[in-house]
């Protein structure tokens, strides 16, 4: 994917770097705790799994979400908090990842909220995603995130039995 970036905030550089080693620490869950997992268990996956790792989170360098994003995670006086320009890239980067809960969520007319299985391939970039934090936070892991929200997330059946039973390789931190 190429993504012209717009970089008209005033912190961009520190907001480059934020997603530069986010991407970074990705890839380090993958590689510590998830590729040997699934390359026991989904061998055929790995090559599309590295493929979507090394596009990871591509889309925050676009226009509907960088100014968004890098406005709201480093403001400034320049460059205030956008709630609405946060809100519209966030539901762009749900809606356009397929590695997001959110993408698999049908809300029908009528309102209710339908969730649909995700491909295994989206869910350990998911839990790879959830899991970089402990880069940051060495407490952080996906399985605490994952044991915090999971009640409030709409994922279907066969979602969370494999959610579930891989959530358990990420309770130690990324090094």
């Amino acid at each position: 994917m190429n993504y012209s970036i717009k970089r008209t905030n005033c912190r961009s550089d520190e907001y480059d770097s934020y997603i530069e080693k986010h991407v970074e620490n990705v890839r380090k869950a993958w590689v510590q705790f998830m590729r040997p997992v699934i390359l026991e268990l989904y061998p055929e996956l790995i090559t599309t799994i590295e493929y979507n790792l090394d596009n990871h989170d591509a889309s925050k360098y676009a226009e509907e979400e960088y100014d968004g994003y890098c406005n709201w995670f480093y403001p400034s006086k320049a460059c205030p908090k956008n709630q609405f320009l946060y809100d519209r890239a966030w539901l762009h980067h749900q809606k356009f990842n397929p590695h997001h809960w959110q993408y698999w969520v049908i809300i029908t007319d009528e309102g209710q909220i339908h969730p649909i299985d995700m491909p295994v391939e989206y869910i350990v970039e998911m839990l790879c995603d959830w899991h970089s934090f402990t880069g940051v936070d060495p407490n952080s892991t996906a399985y605490a995130w994952y044991t915090q929200h999971r009640n409030s997330m709409h994922l279907s059946e066969n979602t969370t039995k494999l959610v579930e039973e891989l959530i358990e390789y990420l309770k130690e931190p990324i090094t």
